[in-house]
């Protein structure tokens, strides 16, 4: 019994807070990508491996942060350290593809993904920075703010970025 309320609770967790964005499903989606993709540097190279990882899971990792912190300010800042990390990850993607150290498919398809990810990334710090700072809930009693952006969480059909 104890295991399967445990289940339930897991599927529900999963549905709310920053999970349920599709800004931080495609970042987090990304640095899963980047993580296998930088897995086959060869060995003169793989220092450069722990850099653009890390780079690469700042991304979701900032954009959770800032989603429970307490103010708008804070989340604007962490998503402001997210687009940060993310220009850091488009440039060692360009390098890795420019010296020929990953296949060309892979750095097609981290591209891609970085691509949607800034997108969505800037409308969603887009609609919270036009969000008046009255509004935002600084007790976490209400979900005002979480409401900003519907387009922006997980509809019921899949969600694709048109090119």
């Amino acid at each position: 019994m104890e295991q399967r309320e445990h289940r339930e609770q897991t599927v529900q967790d999963e549905s709310r807070g920053f999970k349920k964005l599709i800004a931080w499903q495609r970042a987090d989606e990304l640095a899963s990508a980047v993580f296998h993709s930088v897995e086959q540097l060869p060995p003169q190279h793989r220092w450069l491996a722990p850099q653009i990882s890390r780079a690469a899971v700042s991304v979701p990792a900032n954009m959770a942060e800032g989603y429970a912190r307490g103010s708008l300010a804070d989340y604007l800042r962490f998503l402001d350290i997210s687009r940060g990390s993310l220009s850091e990850v488009e440039y060692y993607i360009h390098f890795l593809a420019k010296e020929g150290l990953i296949a060309q498919a892979d750095a097609d398809r981290l591209k891609s993904l970085r691509s949607d990810t800034g997108f969505l990334l800037h409308r969603l710090w887009l609609s919270l920075k036009a969000k008046s700072t009255g509004a935002w809930d600084h007790k976490g009693t209400q979900n005002q703010i979480r409401e900003t952006a519907t387009e922006l969480y997980e509809a019921a059909e899949p969600y694709e970025v048109e090119a």
